[in-house]
């Protein structure tokens, strides 16, 4: 075989096993990347989804009490809400008992819904608009919305959205780079060191406090 033959063969040979190569690296990324954008698009829709019942409801001129219990009943739908009752209480969520876990959970859902339903009423005239989201790795997926009212400044809301449980929920809101679960795990700490670092008077006097 000529040399120059036999060198068209080589360089043939070794460029097919380059793309092979190549092609063996890339693959274990595609279906990463898949999943990370179908993980985006999921959170996504649940914002959108969660944004427009928010919006809907502030809207509805329903009474406080109404709008109170509409609201715990968004929460529980669309926010982890065990996983952020553990996160905000932090230590003596591991050393409480099933069921006290069951009354945290419980008392501190209604002590959300009623703290920020109070704050919410104030965005009756309010617009929620998705800007963009993101992959944050463990923590979730970021997504970004701006929250305007007719003659005031917009300010920005993320929405941390993860999957532990298999279907994406809410599990803190960062607004204008302030987190709600930094915010209630001081809240909750403080209330608990009142209670004499007693889960059950802390659950009593969330109950007292919804």
């Amino acid at each position: 075989m000529p040399i120059n033959e036999a060198g068209r063969i080589g360089r043939r040979r070794a460029l097919v096993l380059g793309l092979g190569a190549a092609a063996t690296l890339l693959l274990p990324l595609r279906p990463t990347v898949a999943r990370a954008d179908a993980a985006t698009d999921r959170a996504t829709a649940l914002v959108a989804g969660l944004s427009e019942q928010l919006i809907a409801l502030l809207r509805s001129g329903r009474s406080e009490a109404q709008l109170y219990g509409d609201f715990e009943r968004l929460l529980a739908r669309y926010g982890d809400i065990p996983v952020v009752a553990a996160s905000v209480l932090g230590p003596p969520w591991r050393s409480a008992s099933a069921a006290q876990k069951q009354a945290f959970v419980s008392a501190f859902q209604t002590y959300l819904s009623r703290k920020y339903g109070k704050q919410f009423r104030d965005y009756q005239n309010a617009s929620i608009a998705i800007v963009r989201a993101r992959d944050a790795g463990k923590s979730g997926v970021l997504v970004e919305t701006n929250v305007t009212r007719p003659g005031r400044d917009g300010f920005t809301v993320e929405w941390q959205v993860s999957e532990r449980g298999g279907a994406p929920k809410v599990i803190n809101l960062i607004i204008e780079g302030v987190s709600m679960l930094t915010n209630e795990r001081a809240e909750i700490g403080a209330q608990y060191e009142a209670a004499g670092g007693n889960l059950d008077r802390l659950i009593a006097a969330l109950k007292a406090t919804a």
